[in-house]
């Protein structure tokens, strides 16, 4: 009876596998060329715009809602007169109403131009937010109709392009603005630019030669591949169509023969791809994040140069993250035999008991050939002590695949399990050969690990975990969602110093290198298919072909790793029962039947969703995304628990607000209140990922000035803020680490180590983990460090003690730190005890603004926190806000009033003596930005920079000095410029701003970094 409870409760049974970086250039059977680097970048007119530079001039036409003569209304719209979300509009007010499905022909608001002659116009609509993701816009034209769909909660109150039209003032022309799906859709005005006759023809030969051999793209942009085009000032915000083009040679022993092909494969190109190769079209493809190839063995030219021109469109904007264009990931040429392996998949499933693993291989053979090939095939494991006997002779006819599979079992003796403290890793080649010729090998990464799934747990490797995490994006200011290595290396640690174990990683599929990073640092994942909103007309139901195609595209690449144990179909969908009930069965029998798959939702705690019509009934594990609007999170578990009592549940995403400011001062002390509904009581749900680990560029409708949505435990440039600290310790195993009882004079200290009880989160063993314990000096140097090997940690043990001892009479202490730390060298919980004050600081500078200063001050050692202390002329006293960071805003400050300030340390011991002083009025026009990163990457300048609503413009300085300042360079781009730079690399930037009433001062000079490990990740 007890066992058939088990197996009732046991849900789903995955057992994980990775799948490494697959560059057999090493290997027999396998080349490759490696053509990212540098291409040629352009835009054809008429066919996209950089919206941010688009204003109104007194050629254009612009209708707004209130030119009754101009506009007709069709329904009920109402007239609102203050814009959602904090969103502006064009004029005084603008229209709104709440479509339901299928009511376009008989609701539309319709903007016709009074046009002076017939000709070429651009078109452009522009709108508040409001809730519809897909409002329908069509523009009457000459030639018919053309629609475009908008996202209406982004890009709000600009205008953006509809593209360029002929329209004949003597037919009834005009743009409609409608919907077909339900939701809230607002108008607000509409612009019809002239664009002359000529520019068109220019435009119009362009695009019917762009793509040929012999056209000249040498005044065209330079731009990295992998990248994006906001990486040029001129495309930071640009929405439509872009123009890549390579030249190439093949290596001189590539040739045309009969027994080889070659495939062009990318990673990802956001969002659709036309391929052309030599001026023909070789191949389309749809979806932004998942990769593709192309056979273009018969289009080489395998005797001089290449041509491959790539246009992309990044119009698809799904939810609130950026559509970062263009070719964002690796391209490689591929030459194999005309017999190949084209899939290989590793399923290892241990006996927890005797310790031994049973492995499945399924391995597809390509046949390219016009002849029936008999291979061998054979497989080992480069860890295996013992024989691994994987061999099959197979027949694969002509130009067909065949699909093999082969099992064996790996003795205990070769079995050491993947688990996030301890990921361990193996490799299996596999070789397949014809007469004693090798024709291919591939070489993946594997692990060993087992999943089980109760009603209420969590079991990995046979141990009950609830395990915390985070929802990253990728994104970074810079470099977009084309994350280099050195990026992903840096925020996988950052994450696992932060407690992360267990995460949805976050929408759409993710770059393959973090996969990998994942595999090897140990973070368990649920990949995500980029399916946020089925009313996409990319989605047609009922069989869903494009979501399919991306699962399948995800699936195939990501099969084997280990740190993914399950699959996500989408993301707060409506209406999906149907849709989700398809996916599911389409991965579980046809992609991966051995891994979790779900559908993260946020409709299961609402009283019209019943276990009947919603997909929380479909999925293996209830994924959920919480925020305040649903009520209190105890009441939201026991909610989904009463409809799914059978099903654990995972917070897939969980939030208060965004912050107020981009401040690295942030935090969101409810978030601590947040997981009290968690310690101790709704065990079944086994963990949470906070939205977000980092911040993310958005064009989403109340989003700081600098563009960036302010959720992150980091910024958009990676500096860790207040919140980071804060989570760090709330996802640590261990309830308590102190440091007492020290002991100066005879150099001994106790540290104490209490587990978290059994019921608490996050909760999991700690094996194999030890103590660091460090004492510094003033300046952060090391005077003595230990390391002692712990004992096993059990959740709900007893408190442990560990005594520390070192030199007797050493003197200069400052701090004592103590670290509990985790088999792969990650900190799960750190406590510091300071022995003297703080240093003295000083002040580097003040930036003056209109009753406001920045204080900007040397940073110490031992400093927990800082404030400034000021005094106006009548010696009236006052004290700033703490401070973590390295510079202090006041505000309220009298303009004619001379300020005195200092700056002040403090950690637990005190106070530091105070800085020397300063004297500043507050009587500038406006505080300069804020420079939060600068450095030198690819031959560019990249300053990153705060932002505020009425700025206009961003002018750098930069120099060898930081008193010299030479070169200057201008620009509209929120939050980030890139800069060619002139002379010799620069050492300082500073920076001031332009707003809608005047200019600042220039900001406080701030040092430029070089990054030079970037370049690893092309290798």
């Amino acid at each position: 009876m007890q066992l058939k409870s088990f197996v009732f409760h046991t849900l789903f049974l995955v057992f994980g596998i990775c799948h490494a970086q697959t560059e057999k250039v090493d290997y027999p059977g396998e080349e490759r060329m490696l053509l990212s680097g540098n291409w040629k970048f352009h835009a054809i007119y008429g066919e996209g715009s950089n919206y941010i530079d688009i204003f109104e001039t007194p050629d254009d036409i612009v209708i707004d809602n209130t030119d009754k003569d101009r506009v007709s209304v069709k329904g009920n719209w109402k007239t609102r007169s203050e814009g959602e979300r904090g969103s502006g509009f064009f004029g005084a007010d603008y229209l709104q109403r709440d479509f339901k499905s299928g009511e376009s022909d008989q609701n539309y608001v319709r903007y016709r131009p009074e046009l002076s002659e017939s000709g070429f116009y651009e078109a452009f609509v522009r709108f508040p937010f409001a809730s519809h993701l897909t409002a329908e816009v069509n523009v009457n034209h000459a030639q018919g109709v053309t629609t475009s769909y908008f996202n209406q909660r982004n890009r709000c109150d600009q205008w953006l392009s509809l593209g360029v039209f002929s329209f004949d003032k003597t037919l009834d022309s005009y743009v409609e603005v409608t919907a077909i799906t339900a939701r809230t859709v607002v108008a607000d005005a509409v612009m019809f630019r002239p664009v002359s006759k000529e520019k068109m023809e220019e435009a119009d030969i362009e695009k019917t030669s762009v793509f040929q051999v012999g056209f000249d793209d040498s005044n065209w942009e330079d731009l990295w591949v992998p990248g994006h085009w906001g990486m040029l000032n001129a495309y930071s915000n640009y929405t439509g169509k872009g123009w890549y083009r390579k030249t190439f040679e093949l290596p001189k022993n590539w040739k045309s023969v009969s027994d080889e092909r070659i495939r062009l494969k990318f990673d990802a190109v956001y969002h659709i791809a036309r391929v052309f190769l030599n001026g023909e079209l070789i191949g389309r493809h749809q979806g932004g994040f998942t990769p593709f190839e192309f056979d273009i063995t018969d289009n080489l030219n395998y005797n001089g140069q290449n041509v491959l021109a790539v246009e992309a469109d990044n119009n698809a904007l799904v939810g609130a993250t950026w559509n970062w264009g263009g070719i964002i990931r690796d391209v490689h040429l591929i030459k194999n035999n005309d017999v190949r392996i084209s899939y290989q998949y590793i399923h290892a499933d241990p006996d927890l008991k005797k310790g031994s693993a049973n492995l499945k291989l399924k391995v597809r053979i390509k046949n390219s050939s016009a002849h029936q090939r008999t291979v061998l095939l054979s497989a080992h494991i480069e860890e295996a002590t013992s024989p691994v006997d994987l061999k099959y002779k197979v027949k694969v006819p002509a130009n067909s695949t065949q699909e093999i599979q082969l099992a064996t079992t790996l003795p205990a003796t070769d079995v050491k399990l993947w688990h996030f403290d301890t990921p361990n890793l193996y490799h299996l080649t596999t070789k397949i050969s014809e007469n004693g010729q090798v024709l291919d090998t591939q070489k993946d990464r594997f692990g060993i690990r087992k999943i089980e799934l109760t009603d209420s747990q969590l079991i990995l490797n046979g141990e009950p975990v609830r395990l915390s995490g985070f929802n990253r994006v990728s994104d970074h200011r810079y470099w977009g969602s084309s994350e280099p290595q050195y990026l992903i290396e840096k925020d996988v640690d950052l994450m696992k110093n932060a407690g992360a174990n267990f995460m949805r990683i976050m929408h759409g599929t993710q770059n393959k290198k973090l996969m990998d990073r994942c595999d090897e640092k140990g973070i368990l994942i649920f990949e995500e298919v980029n399916v946020r909103e089925l009313t996409n007309p990319e989605f047609t139901p009922p069989h869903y072909p494009l979501a399919k195609q991306w699962l399948k595209e995800m699936i195939d690449r990501d099969v084997n790793h280990p740190s993914i144990i399950g699959w996500s179909v989408g993301n707060e969908l409506k209406d999906h029962f149907d849709y989700a009930k398809e996916t599911i069965d389409y991965v579980k029998k046809e992609l991966d039947p051995y891994r979790l798959v779900t559908c993260v939702s946020n409709s299961g705690w609402r009283d019209s969703a019943t276990p009947e019509n919603d997909p929380n009934t479909l999925v293996d594990i209830i994924m959920h995304n919480l925020y305040p609007f649903q009520g209190t999170p105890d009441k939201v578990f026991k909610t989904l628990r009463s409809k799914w009592p059978d099903k654990p549940i995972f917070i897939s995403e969980y939030g208060i607000n965004p912050m107020a400011t981009t401040s690295l001062d942030g935090d969101i002390p409810e978030l601590s209140d947040w997981n009290d509904h968690l310690r101790g009581k709704n065990t079944y749900v086994i963990g949470a990922s906070l939205w977000t680990f980092n911040d993310y560029r958005s064009g989403y409708a109340a989003t700081s000035p600098e563009e960036n949505r302010v959720w992150g435990l980091v910024n958009t440039w990676r500096q860790k803020r207040k919140l980071y600290h804060r989570i760090q310790k709330e996802n640590s195993p261990l309830a308590n680490l102190k440091i007492d009882g020290v002991d100066l004079k005879n150099g001994g200290a106790k540290v104490s180590i209490t587990p978290k009880p059994v019921n608490a989160y996050p909760v999991y063993s700690l094996k194999d983990y030890t103590l660091e314990f460090t004492l510094y000096d003033t300046q952060g140097e090391i005077l003595f460090s230990k390391t002692h090997t712990l004992p096993r940690i059990v959740p709900g043990g007893k408190p442990m003690e560990v005594a520390i001892d070192w030199q007797r009479y050493m003197t200069g202490m400052a701090q004592i730190h103590a670290a509990v730390i985790s088999p792969n060298g990650y900190i799960r919980h750190q406590t510091s005890v300071s022995l003297e004050l703080p240093e003295k600081t000083s002040i580097l500078a003040i930036e003056k603004g209109h009753g406001t200063v920045r204080v900007h001050y040397r940073p110490v050692f031992g400093a927990d926190t800082y404030y400034v202390a000021y005094a106006d002329g009548k010696g009236n006293e006052k004290k700033s806000d703490t401070s973590t960071t390295h510079n202090i805003e006041i505000k309220n400050l009298d303009p004619e009033e001379e300020y005195t300030f200092s700056v002040i340390a403090q950690n637990s011991k005190g106070k530091s003596v105070p800085s020397g002083t300063r004297t500043a009025q507050a009587n500038a026009h406006v505080l300069p930005p804020m420079i939060w990163d600068a450095f030198l990457s690819d031959g560019k300048l990249v300053v990153g920079y705060s932002g505020a609503p009425d700025d206009v413009e961003y002018i750098v300085k930069y120099g060898l000095r930081d008193s010299y300042f030479p070169y200057k360079n201008s620009t509209r781009t929120k939050g980030m410029t890139v800069i060619d730079f002139e002379g010799d690399d620069p050492h300082f930037v500073s920076i001031k701003k332009k707003t809608k009433t005047g200019e600042s001062d220039w900001s406080k000079p701030t040092h430029v970094y070089t990054i030079r490990n970037k370049e690893e990740y092309r290798n």
